[in-house]
């Protein structure tokens, strides 16, 4: 299973979503994710670039579930501070912005799965 340390998510993807203590079940669910998506394609032995490649997918995709977490009721739509108030919308299924995620930096690289429906979980 591809695997990414939290070294790579903060020094290399520059990432700052998500904590230390989180990361280790994120990207595990990250991982287990582009493995559907990839039809098991970044299991394997893979060339430094697209290994990569994969680690930034990955990355990116463990902050998808961790907005989904955070914000179960949707994307916020708007917000207010007197009186305070959140305005959720749903901005497509939460598989369909995971693929995406992942799509950003695995599109051109022969490794996703082009066909069907979203993989990678229930669509809304």
């Amino acid at each position: 299973m591809l695997t990414a340390g939290y070294e790579f998510y903060k020094g290399t993807y520059h990432g700052d979503r998500i904590a230390a203590a989180e990361w280790p079940a994120l990207s595990r669910d990250a991982a287990a994710c582009l493995e559907e998506l990839t039809l098991g394609r970044t299991a394997g032995d893979l060339a430094p670039e697209l290994l990569e490649r994969c680690r930034m997918a990955l990355c990116a995709v463990a902050e998808e579930y961790k907005s989904e977490r955070e914000h179960a009721g949707g994307v916020v739509a708007s917000e207010t501070v007197g009186s305070w108030s959140r305005t959720y919308t749903q901005a497509g299924s939460p598989a369909g912005r995971r693929r995406d995620a992942a799509w950003m930096w695995l599109g051109n690289t022969g490794l996703m799965y082009r066909g069907g429906e979203s993989l990678c979980g229930p669509t809304l």
